[in-house]
């Protein structure tokens, strides 16, 4: 107990208790690092990520920014501008900065079930991907289609264990004669909290992520082009919140390959970002 305050009225209690809870339900707002998660943010609230990534493989290193902004329409309904920077891409012997191509993305939690300790959620996700980026240069920052994304994203989180799944289907349109093959991304993620903290306490979670994306092949002139394949990361990722600030950070390895055509082959990708919600 607090000395010195007065004692608190019927009202300040109801205010209290009511802040509480909302400060409770943004720590516990955890989504995967590399993936997506069923979270929303609070109606009227804002969220400000900024982070950086690097990715390195057999011909090919990128080392980037990301920034995401995240607005709630409602507690559960948000929206999401994801914008990727390049900040050195090289491949094929040359090397491209830029931005990349823009994300917007909107999210439905339709579904919550709070039970003693723990919560379930899942949420549709509705997307579009813009052709901002650089299509024609080598390497290239984007792919020059505006693509459709529809997904679903599933979650349980209690006071210690976590686990997500989401799927996504990216629906990839046709440019400059040749119609680029669509994108399935399947998430899969589970961690645990080892320490119980307070919202006023420093928090971390670990989680091990897998990723996966099957690419489906190219068309061009009505026939198939040997391309796509299957991809699979493996990693392991942490979150640390103070009230409404979260750091991510995250390694991964492909773990899987099968990819047709003789496409540079990737080795290992790292993120760290610094998320602030108002």
């Amino acid at each position: 107990m607090q000395m010195g305050l007065p004692n608190p009225t019927p009202a300040r209690i109801g205010l209290g208790s009511l802040a509480g809870l909302l400060l409770a339900s943004v720590a516990s707002a955890h989504e995967p690092v590399f993936g997506v998660g069923p979270e929303t943010i609070y109606q009227g609230g804002v969220g400000v990520e900024v982070g950086t990534d690097f990715e390195s493989g057999e011909g090919e290193q990128t080392y980037g920014l990301a920034y995401e902004l995240i607005y709630g329409v409602t507690s559960r309904i948000a929206l999401t501008l994801d914008v990727p920077q390049y900040l050195r891409r090289e491949g094929e012997g040359r090397s491209e900065a830029g931005i990349g191509d823009l994300v917007l993305r909107g999210k439905w939690r339709f579904w919550t079930r709070d039970r003693l300790r723990s919560s379930d959620k899942a949420s549709l996700i509705l997307g579009l991907k813009l052709p901002t980026g650089r299509h024609g240069s080598l390497p290239a920052l984007g792919s020059g289609s505006t693509d459709p994304l529809f997904g679903l994203s599933l979650s349980h989180e209690s006071r210690t264990w976590y686990g997500f799944g989401t799927f996504r289907y990216l629906l990839r349109t046709r440019h400059d004669g040749i119609e680029l093959g669509d994108r399935i991304l399947y998430d899969l993620a589970a961690g645990f909290r080892p320490w119980r903290r307070g919202y006023l306490e420093t928090d971390v979670v670990f989680l091990l992520e897998y990723n996966g994306i099957t690419t489906l092949r190219d068309r061009a002139g009505g026939s198939s082009l040997p391309t796509g394949g299957n991809l699979g990361w493996l990693g392991p990722t942490a979150l640390v919140s103070h009230r409404n600030w979260m750091a991510k950070f995250g390694v991964q390895l492909p773990i899987y390959k099968k990819l047709r055509g003789d496409p540079a082959r990737p080795a290992v990708r790292a993120v760290a970002s610094l998320e602030y919600h108002f």
